[in-house]
Protein backbone atom coordinates (compact mmCIF):
# COMPACT_ATOMS: atom_id res chain seq x y z
CA UNK A 1 0.00 0.00 0.00
CA UNK A 2 1.29 3.15 -0.91
CA UNK A 3 0.18 7.14 -2.19
CA UNK A 4 -0.07 5.96 -5.53
CA UNK A 5 -1.37 2.87 -5.03
CA UNK A 6 -3.64 2.47 -2.08
CA UNK A 7 -5.11 -1.00 -0.53
CA UNK A 8 -7.78 -2.65 -2.74
CA UNK A 9 -10.76 -1.95 -2.51
CA UNK A 10 -13.96 -4.40 -3.29
CA UNK A 11 -15.88 -2.42 -6.02
CA UNK A 12 -18.95 -4.28 -4.76
CA UNK A 13 -21.76 -1.63 -3.66
CA UNK A 14 -24.11 -4.27 -1.52
CA UNK A 15 -23.11 -7.38 0.09
CA UNK A 16 -26.38 -10.07 -0.15
CA UNK A 17 -26.32 -12.98 2.13
CA UNK A 18 -29.33 -15.54 2.44
CA UNK A 19 -30.57 -16.12 6.02
CA UNK A 20 -31.59 -19.63 6.65
CA UNK A 21 -33.46 -18.46 9.98
CA UNK A 22 -35.58 -15.69 8.31
CA UNK A 23 -36.12 -17.13 5.00
CA UNK A 24 -35.12 -13.77 3.38
CA UNK A 25 -31.59 -12.44 1.32
CA UNK A 26 -30.34 -10.14 3.62
CA UNK A 27 -27.77 -7.10 2.94
CA UNK A 28 -25.44 -5.50 5.31
CA UNK A 29 -26.37 -1.60 5.64
CA UNK A 30 -22.86 -0.67 7.06
CA UNK A 31 -24.12 2.89 7.90
CA UNK A 32 -27.18 1.71 10.07
CA UNK A 33 -24.94 -1.16 10.99
CA UNK A 34 -28.24 -3.36 10.28
CA UNK A 35 -29.38 -6.14 8.06
CA UNK A 36 -32.03 -5.06 6.22
CA UNK A 37 -34.08 -7.80 4.36
CA UNK A 38 -35.36 -8.06 0.92
CA UNK A 39 -39.36 -8.47 0.96
CA UNK A 40 -39.56 -9.33 -3.11
CA UNK A 41 -37.60 -11.33 -5.48
CA UNK A 42 -34.12 -10.33 -6.41
CA UNK A 43 -33.00 -10.17 -10.05
CA UNK A 44 -29.04 -10.66 -11.08
CA UNK A 45 -26.95 -11.52 -13.95
CA UNK A 46 -23.79 -13.30 -12.38
CA UNK A 47 -20.11 -12.23 -13.61
CA UNK A 48 -18.03 -14.31 -11.50
CA UNK A 49 -18.20 -17.25 -8.62
CA UNK A 50 -15.50 -17.38 -5.94
CA UNK A 51 -15.28 -19.26 -2.60
CA UNK A 52 -15.05 -18.25 1.00
CA UNK A 53 -15.56 -19.21 4.40
CA UNK A 54 -18.38 -18.28 6.39
CA UNK A 55 -20.15 -19.19 9.69
CA UNK A 56 -20.57 -18.80 13.49
CA UNK A 57 -17.65 -19.11 16.23
CA UNK A 58 -19.04 -20.17 19.33
CA UNK A 59 -15.60 -20.05 21.90
CA UNK A 60 -16.28 -15.88 20.29
CA UNK A 61 -19.35 -15.85 19.69
CA UNK A 62 -18.90 -14.00 16.38
CA UNK A 63 -18.92 -14.35 12.92
CA UNK A 64 -16.67 -16.44 10.48
CA UNK A 65 -15.29 -14.77 7.24
CA UNK A 66 -12.16 -15.60 5.29
CA UNK A 67 -10.41 -14.42 2.02
CA UNK A 68 -11.75 -15.40 -1.51
CA UNK A 69 -10.09 -18.27 -3.58
CA UNK A 70 -10.87 -18.90 -7.28
CA UNK A 71 -9.60 -22.62 -6.75
CA UNK A 72 -9.90 -24.34 -3.59
CA UNK A 73 -7.42 -27.09 -4.70
CA UNK A 74 -4.71 -24.61 -4.97
CA UNK A 75 -4.99 -21.49 -3.32
CA UNK A 76 -5.06 -21.24 0.87
CA UNK A 77 -8.06 -20.13 3.15
CA UNK A 78 -7.03 -17.92 6.13
CA UNK A 79 -9.86 -18.25 8.32
CA UNK A 80 -10.80 -16.10 11.01
CA UNK A 81 -13.44 -15.25 13.70
CA UNK A 82 -14.31 -11.52 14.28
CA UNK A 83 -13.41 -11.64 17.97
CA UNK A 84 -11.43 -14.88 18.02
CA UNK A 85 -8.86 -14.13 15.72
CA UNK A 86 -7.22 -16.99 13.47
CA UNK A 87 -8.92 -20.20 13.44
CA UNK A 88 -6.77 -21.93 10.65
CA UNK A 89 -5.40 -21.64 7.31
CA UNK A 90 -4.87 -24.16 4.38
CA UNK A 91 -6.28 -25.75 1.34
CA UNK A 92 -9.62 -26.76 2.17
CA UNK A 93 -9.40 -30.11 2.11
CA UNK A 94 -6.81 -29.79 5.01
CA UNK A 95 -9.11 -27.48 7.19
CA UNK A 96 -12.39 -28.34 6.49
CA UNK A 97 -12.63 -30.28 9.77
CA UNK A 98 -10.75 -27.20 11.63
CA UNK A 99 -13.13 -24.61 10.76
CA UNK A 100 -15.11 -24.41 14.34
CA UNK A 101 -18.43 -23.46 12.82
CA UNK A 102 -17.32 -22.33 9.52
CA UNK A 103 -18.18 -24.14 6.21
CA UNK A 104 -18.19 -23.66 2.66
CA UNK A 105 -19.60 -20.64 0.63
CA UNK A 106 -20.33 -19.36 -2.61
CA UNK A 107 -19.18 -15.61 -3.21
CA UNK A 108 -20.84 -14.67 -6.40
CA UNK A 109 -20.10 -11.39 -8.35
CA UNK A 110 -23.47 -10.07 -10.26
CA UNK A 111 -25.26 -7.30 -11.79
CA UNK A 112 -28.35 -6.22 -9.33
CA UNK A 113 -31.01 -5.04 -11.80
CA UNK A 114 -33.74 -2.51 -10.46
CA UNK A 115 -36.31 -1.05 -12.46
CA UNK A 116 -36.75 2.59 -11.96
CA UNK A 117 -40.17 4.31 -12.31
CA UNK A 118 -39.76 5.80 -15.86
CA UNK A 119 -38.99 2.37 -17.12
CA UNK A 120 -35.34 2.26 -17.64
CA UNK A 121 -32.85 -0.03 -15.94
CA UNK A 122 -29.99 0.70 -13.20
CA UNK A 123 -27.17 -2.21 -12.73
CA UNK A 124 -25.20 -2.26 -9.68
CA UNK A 125 -22.51 -4.48 -9.03
CA UNK A 126 -23.14 -6.47 -5.86
CA UNK A 127 -21.98 -9.35 -3.48
CA UNK A 128 -23.78 -12.55 -2.77
CA UNK A 129 -23.04 -15.06 -0.03
CA UNK A 130 -24.81 -18.41 -0.02
CA UNK A 131 -24.08 -20.90 2.52
CA UNK A 132 -25.53 -23.47 4.87
CA UNK A 133 -29.12 -23.69 3.06
CA UNK A 134 -28.56 -21.47 0.33
CA UNK A 135 -26.01 -23.29 -1.41
CA UNK A 136 -28.23 -26.27 -2.81
CA UNK A 137 -30.64 -24.56 -4.76
CA UNK A 138 -28.06 -22.66 -6.33
CA UNK A 139 -26.41 -25.42 -7.63
CA UNK A 140 -29.86 -27.73 -8.35
CA UNK A 141 -30.60 -23.95 -10.74
CA UNK A 142 -27.17 -25.34 -12.52
CA UNK A 143 -26.30 -21.68 -12.99
CA UNK A 144 -23.50 -21.11 -15.14
CA UNK A 145 -21.53 -17.14 -14.80
CA UNK A 146 -21.11 -17.09 -18.69
CA UNK A 147 -24.52 -17.60 -19.60
CA UNK A 148 -25.15 -14.36 -19.24
CA UNK A 149 -28.76 -15.26 -17.59
CA UNK A 150 -30.98 -13.44 -15.52
CA UNK A 151 -31.24 -14.94 -11.73
CA UNK A 152 -34.51 -14.86 -9.95
CA UNK A 153 -33.79 -15.25 -5.66
CA UNK A 154 -36.89 -15.45 -3.68
CA UNK A 155 -37.24 -15.63 0.04
CA UNK A 156 -38.63 -18.82 1.00
CA UNK A 157 -42.23 -19.38 3.33
CA UNK A 158 -41.74 -23.45 3.45
CA UNK A 159 -40.49 -24.36 6.75
CA UNK A 160 -37.54 -27.53 6.77
CA UNK A 161 -36.63 -29.26 9.90
CA UNK A 162 -33.21 -31.09 10.98
CA UNK A 163 -34.05 -32.26 14.58
CA UNK A 164 -35.66 -29.77 16.58
CA UNK A 165 -33.81 -26.84 13.94
CA UNK A 166 -36.43 -24.85 11.64
CA UNK A 167 -34.76 -23.36 8.77
CA UNK A 168 -35.65 -22.15 4.94
CA UNK A 169 -33.79 -22.80 1.90
CA UNK A 170 -34.52 -20.46 -0.66
CA UNK A 171 -35.67 -20.49 -4.52
CA UNK A 172 -33.55 -20.01 -7.01
CA UNK A 173 -34.41 -19.83 -11.11
CA UNK A 174 -32.89 -19.28 -14.11
CA UNK A 175 -34.71 -17.14 -16.44
CA UNK A 176 -33.93 -15.84 -19.69
CA UNK A 177 -31.20 -13.79 -21.12
CA UNK A 178 -31.21 -10.12 -21.17
CA UNK A 179 -28.81 -9.67 -24.68
CA UNK A 180 -30.11 -5.63 -23.88
CA UNK A 181 -28.28 -5.71 -20.64
CA UNK A 182 -25.47 -8.24 -21.55
CA UNK A 183 -22.79 -4.98 -23.45
CA UNK A 184 -23.31 -3.15 -19.94
CA UNK A 185 -22.94 -6.42 -18.08
CA UNK A 186 -19.67 -7.11 -19.45
CA UNK A 187 -18.41 -3.85 -19.14
CA UNK A 188 -19.16 -3.97 -14.78
CA UNK A 189 -16.82 -7.60 -15.65
CA UNK A 190 -14.49 -6.08 -17.41
CA UNK A 191 -14.07 -3.62 -14.28
CA UNK A 192 -14.51 -6.48 -11.32
CA UNK A 193 -11.64 -8.75 -13.35
CA UNK A 194 -9.42 -5.78 -12.91
CA UNK A 195 -9.75 -5.47 -9.36
CA UNK A 196 -9.79 -9.94 -8.72
CA UNK A 197 -6.77 -9.89 -10.91
CA UNK A 198 -4.80 -7.42 -8.81
CA UNK A 199 -6.59 -9.18 -5.60
CA UNK A 200 -4.91 -12.37 -6.14
CA UNK A 201 -1.11 -11.22 -7.50
CA UNK A 202 -1.06 -10.49 -3.97
CA UNK A 203 1.24 -11.47 -1.65
CA UNK A 204 -0.53 -13.88 1.03
CA UNK A 205 0.26 -11.66 3.54
CA UNK A 206 -0.93 -8.42 1.92
CA UNK A 207 -4.76 -10.58 0.54
CA UNK A 208 -4.73 -11.64 4.50
CA UNK A 209 -4.64 -7.52 4.82
CA UNK A 210 -7.12 -6.84 2.52
CA UNK A 211 -9.67 -9.37 4.01
CA UNK A 212 -9.14 -7.77 7.01
CA UNK A 213 -10.20 -4.22 5.68
CA UNK A 214 -12.62 -5.26 3.99
CA UNK A 215 -14.43 -7.47 6.38
CA UNK A 216 -15.87 -3.84 7.89
CA UNK A 217 -18.35 -4.90 4.86
CA UNK A 218 -19.42 -8.14 6.43
CA UNK A 219 -21.20 -7.86 9.31
CA UNK A 220 -20.58 -9.64 12.97
CA UNK A 221 -23.25 -12.15 13.43
CA UNK A 222 -24.77 -11.89 17.11
CA UNK A 223 -25.87 -15.35 16.55
CA UNK A 224 -26.16 -18.61 14.45
CA UNK A 225 -28.06 -17.44 11.49
CA UNK A 226 -28.11 -20.76 9.46
CA UNK A 227 -27.22 -24.24 9.70
CA UNK A 228 -23.91 -25.92 9.14
CA UNK A 229 -24.56 -28.09 6.46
Amino acid sequence: MSLSEPRLKNPAEMFISWSGSKGKFTFYDKELNVNVEFENPIYIIPLDELATIRGFHDKSQSGIYSNEVKNTTKEKFVVKAFKGGTITSGLYQEIKGKLEGGDYAKSVYAAFISVNEDKTTDLKLVNLCLHGSGIGPWIDARIQVDSGNVIILEPSKEQLKKGATVYYSPKITKSVVRKDLLDRCIDMDKDLQKYLKSYFNKPVQEIEQITESQSADIPDLEEKTDLPF
